[in-house]
């Protein structure tokens, strides 16, 4: 049986995951069947084009005149080549749509204001960075979108305009919040006009609510919020002037809480999170952090500590996400209250806590098994010994970031066995019978007694043992990681690099920025094993000297077919040769990250020159090299223009190798 065989809507079900360019530049030039079913109107009833600058009303606008009425959901962010004439299509041909993203569009007031009064179905509303909706347009959006349940508000007006009717805008806001009955999500994001006035109605059936940048925001419009909104589940209040008198209210009224962002918030202290812990028992997700060491900040801008994380470890047992980025107070010890506590935790950001070591590693190894992401950047106490340790016990683990960790240098992941042991020795105790699991590499020291019958009986001819223990069962658990970064890692070499990939061959993305004593064999056994890399990383420094070289560009290209991003700043190594044959040979590549000049092999116009005979024109080469060609004209005669240096970003466009 193969795929020609499955029936149409089976057919139709499986190609609802693919893109709507998949479905036109391939599905429709597979087959007679194929291209009747990319015309089917079940694929047609989202279209989804966030990002895709080349859209234009000619390819735009036959979409809605023909699939019109079956469009439930249009999302166009980012689509700056539609304009007024594709907007009011939206308003003509679609008048079943729920769900509408226009932001980062040129959309004007006149036809965002017909798109409300003609499809007055929508439910979901995105105008985020939509700067020519004017905001006397927006007190149309209660009248005529009287079922609106999520909203992404404007951020951004005139600043003068601002200041001459700030009256009028806040009583605009005002009106909005008031009157959408059904709001469940708002989002006001970066709104430089959202201040307290504007929340002193509040919505009742609002569930979520982001206030992240909004600087005009403080206790006082904390406090109407949660006076108002007291089903609120989901708060994000990053980047604000709230401290702990309106975390006080929130936990006396926002008691059904699960999310709460409050990072880089100078005035929040552990008396307002204390305060939130002991109210919100449902709370799941925490966000603390401030600002790490290496932000060239003098001091920490975390004011969390320990007192924080045993208040929170005793009252929010179901606890699954928690950041406390640049918090130096964070120690140990509050990670063992959190660990053996929160036994749901799954991601974990310690970045720029300078007194977590070891230890919390082993903590988390030992009680935090579905732990899934981790951030241990910056932590400088951080060693080998305890990374290995979690690697082999934490098994669903899928993101690990170690950046700048220098005691990070015999790296040696391992699998995580489980042995199912026999054996009828009457010595055993109790809870050691036959069939018990044992999990680890080594097997416990309960058994050690066993081995030594076998022993004895090995150096003496007369011994009898009472038993003979065998492994009767043994399964290996897979490492699952997708996500490694090891930048700055100076410690990291070749061995280790060794043990990593053939480790972690589910890999997608591997950063080894600055990481110079990587060497062609290392990068060698990252090809062989990690088969599945899309993002690679391996610049590195002005002060350091890579020693990798084309040897490594041809192990890649001829075993990583997948691989999308290549960074190779700051590379000195490397020829146009080898760049040639890395453009020829691996077609999936879509980034590629050069310096030239003079410390490097690469000439600026011959490697351009080359990646076009390669690849033609693609996507943001011709600007690379008209700037190559402005930063090196052609005048031997200046020394200062030939020792100047150049990173360049080549992007390449989807082509197929046939």
């Amino acid at each position: 049986m193969s795929i020609y065989d499955l029936s149409d809507p089976l057919l139709l079900q499986i190609c609802q995951y693919l893109d709507h360019r998949d479905v036109c530049l391939a599905i429709r030039q597979t087959c007679q069947q194929w291209y009747r079913l990319s015309y089917d109107f079940t694929l047609w009833q989202r279209l989804h084009f966030a990002g895709f600058s080349q859209l234009r009303n000619e390819h735009f606008l036959p979409l809605l005149h023909y699939y019109g009425d079956s469009i439930q959901e249009i999302d166009i962010s980012g689509c700056k080549g539609i304009d007024a004439l594709g907007f009011d299509a939206i308003a003509e041909h679609c008048k079943s749509v729920r769900k509408l993203n226009v932001s980062d569009t040129y959309i004007a007031g006149e036809s965002f204001l017909k798109i409300c009064e003609e499809c007055p179905k929508i439910k979901e509303l995105n105008i985020f960075d939509c700067q020519f909706i004017s905001y006397k347009v927006l007190s149309s959006i209660p009248k005529c979108l009287q079922g609106l349940r999520k909203l992404s508000m404007l951020n951004r007006l005139d600043p003068l305009q601002y200041v001459l009717n700030r009256s009028s805008v806040i009583s605009v806001y005002q009106s909005l919040i008031k009157n959408c009955k059904e709001l469940v999500e708002l989002d006001c994001k970066a709104s430089d006009f959202v201040e307290d006035d504007i929340f002193t109605d509040g919505i009742a059936n609002l569930h979520s609510l982001n206030l992240s940048h909004c600087t005009g925001v403080s206790d006082d419009g904390i406090q109407s919020i949660a006076v108002n909104c007291s089903a609120l589940r989901y708060l994000n209040s990053s980047h604000t002037y709230i401290s702990d008198r309106g975390m006080e209210v929130i936990s006396r009224c926002c008691k059904l809480l699960t999310h709460l962002n409050v990072s880089d918030c100078r005035n929040v202290t552990d008396i307002g999170v204390c305060m939130v812990a002991q109210n919100c028992h449902e709370l799941c997700h925490l966000d603390v952090h401030g600002e790490s060491w290496m932000a060239l900040r003098p001091h920490s801008t975390g004011n969390i500590t320990d007192v924080s994380l045993k208040v929170i470890a005793s009252w929010c047992p179901n606890l699954e996400y928690l950041d406390t980025t640049g918090c130096w107070g964070v120690t140990d010890d509050g990670i063992r209250a959190i660990t053996i506590t929160c036994k749901n935790l799954q991601h974990l950001e310690v970045r720029g806590c300078l007194s977590i070591s070891d230890q919390s590693l082993i903590n988390l190894s030992d009680n935090s098994r579905e732990l899934r992401s981790l951030n241990i950047s910056e932590c400088v106490k951080v060693t080998s010994a305890g990374l290995n340790l979690l690697m082999t016990k934490c098994t669903k683990m899928q993101f690990l970031k170690a950046e700048t960790c220098h005691y990070l240098a015999n790296l040696r992941f391992s699998c995580q066995v489980q042995h199912s042991v026999g054996c009828s020795c009457a010595q055993l105790p109790a809870k050691d019978v036959r069939g018990s699991s044992f999990t680890g590499q080594i097997f416990p020291k309960t058994l050690e007694r066993h081995f030594q019958c076998i022993d004895e009986a090995s150096t003496s001819t007369s011994y009898q043992p009472q038993c003979r223990p065998k492994v009767e069962k043994c399964r290996v658990t897979p490492c699952v990681l997708s996500h490694l970064d090891l930048s700055f890692c100076s410690n990291i070499a070749d061995d280790s690099i060794q043990q990593v990939a053939s480790f972690c061959q589910q890999l997608k993305y591997l950063s080894l920025m600055g990481c110079y004593l990587v060497t062609d064999k290392g990068i060698s056994h990252i090809a062989k094993h990690c088969k599945l890399l899309e993002h690679l990383n391996l610049s590195c420094s002005r002060t350091q000297r890579s020693k990798l070289t084309d040897q490594s560009l041809l192990e890649l290209a001829g075993a990583c077919h997948t691989l999308k991003h290549l960074n190779l700043y700051n590379g000195i190594c490397f020829s146009e040769k080898g760049i040639g044959q890395m453009m020829n040979r691996c077609w999936s590549l879509r980034e590629l990250c050069l310096t030239t000049g003079t410390r490097t092999k690469l000439d600026a116009e011959v490697i351009c020159r080359a990646i076009m005979a390669a690849r033609g024109d693609c996507i943001g080469k011709i600007q690379a090299e008209m700037d190559c060609q402005l930063r090196w004209p052609s005048l031997p005669s200046s020394p200062r223009i030939a020792t100047m240096e150049r990173n360049i970003l080549f992007k390449f466009p989807k082509k197929s190798s046939v």
